[in-house]
């Protein structure tokens, strides 16, 4: 599946931690395409480290858990940090919206 959103995104100026959050990426099990933003809001839905800073992803298919970090272009811990961070407060603004609050 090709990443033309993510690509669009990136030529107009967004964020690393933007750009990659809706970059497509491949369960390293099953090969299933996802995007982090849409595992954490299906896959992680009902963990509380969802919105913890949790430097996990889980595939949505296999639900094969493994570190951000594993990802490809996510390189070292820094970089895993900063987009668990941005996705836990996309998921966060999410509950806000809808009227939760989500447990920190």
């Amino acid at each position: 599946m090709a990443n033309g959103f993510y690509e669009a995104m990136k030529r107009s100026g967004f964020s690393y931690e933007t750009t990659a959050s809706v970059k497509k990426y491949k369960c390293p099990y099953c090969g299933f395409e996802f995007s982090l933003v849409y595992a954490r809001a299906f896959a992680c839905q009902g963990c509380s480290e969802a919105v913890r800073g949790c430097p996990k992803v889980r595939c949505c298919k296999c639900d094969a858990e493994f570190f951000i970090e594993k990802m490809g272009h996510v390189h070292g811990k820094e970089q895993q940090r900063r987009l668990s961070d941005h996705i836990c407060d996309i998921v966060s603004e999410y509950h806000r919206d809808m009227g939760r609050v989500p447990n920190r």
